[in-house]
């Protein structure tokens, strides 16, 4: 019986290639870096947003806002985080109220240290008709169904960067803030002129309605721990006879609006990244 050394040699050649291309697949899996992705959650109780109408020394901070969600970042590159925010005004929304989410897509450091992540920014303003009828069983205004009005906008967020804090601590305070002009995001501007911001955020709020509902009714009363609240320079209203409170100092420009965030982060997990996971295969 013959043989046929060149299809032994076909055949020992394509066993060859296996191996090399094999072998090439290992070397390249061992070579990825390992690194991880860390995952740091937007403490919902202790971040706030303060909103702001006018610029420069015509700012007037008109409402406050809760802020929740999360931070990941990568340990290869934490200059890219993926960060992904949602800004409301608590659970005490009168018939009109807003609401925004951020949703980041690039980042880049600038030279002067700051962290700048460009993303999109949604308002959606809510409209509820309201109706209020006061007697002994008042229980508070009732609402209508709401209807939603929705825009979107690109944003660039400032941050401080947030590299130091990241590297020695598990909580990790981090502060930002975005401007824009009527021009630009109309809805943004609308939204916060709005009478549902709140000036005062409240934890572990309590409130008590009196058990009777008579002429002097003023409302429920409510107690809680005060985290923060609206700081504008006031000045009194009038003097003398004449006198009756304060008003702010300023009287802002409605065509500019700023949003600065004072967020609390708390790291909740550290995942393996796809490069860590190919590298954990390999082995």
């Amino acid at each position: 019986m013959k043989t046929h050394p060149l299809r032994n040699l076909h055949f020992v050649t394509g066993k060859v290639s296996l191996a090399l291309a094999l072998l090439l697949v290992l070397t390249v899996s061992f070579s990825i870096p390992a690194h991880a992705q860390e995952t740091w959650r937007v403490d919902s109780q202790l971040s706030i947003a303060r909103l702001s109408l006018g610029s420069g020394s015509n700012a007037l901070e008109i409402g406050l806002a809760r802020v929740s969600g999360d931070v990941v970042f990568d340990s290869n590159d934490p200059t890219d985080p993926s960060v992904n925010l949602e800004i409301t005004p608590g659970d005490d929304t009168g018939a009109e109220y807003a609401m925004m989410s951020f949703t980041s897509k690039r980042s880049v450091m600038t030279s002067d240290g700051k962290l700048i992540v460009t993303g999109d920014l949604s308002v959606t303003r809510i409209e509820r008709s309201v109706t209020a009828e006061p007697n002994e069983a008042y229980a508070g205004p009732q609402y209508g169904d709401p209807v939603a009005h929705t825009d979107t906008r690109q944003i660039a967020l400032a941050f401080d960067d947030p590299r130091e804090f990241l590297a020695h601590h598990a909580m990790m305070p981090l502060s930002g803030t975005t401007s824009t002009t009527r021009e630009d995001f109309p809805q943004l501007l609308n939204a916060l002129t709005l009478d549902g911001w709140p000036t005062v955020l409240v934890n572990d709020k309590k409130c008590e309605a009196p058990p009777t509902i008579g002429e002097d009714y003023s409302g429920v009363k409510c107690s809680g721990t005060e985290i923060a609240a609206v700081s504008n320079t006031e000045v009194p209203t009038g003097v003398g006879e004449g006198y009756y409170g304060f008003q702010p100092a300023v009287t802002p420009d409605d065509n500019h609006a700023t949003i600065t965030l004072n967020l609390r982060l708390a790291q909740i997990s550290a995942t393996p990244s796809v490069a860590s996971r190919a590298e954990s295969a390999g082995h």
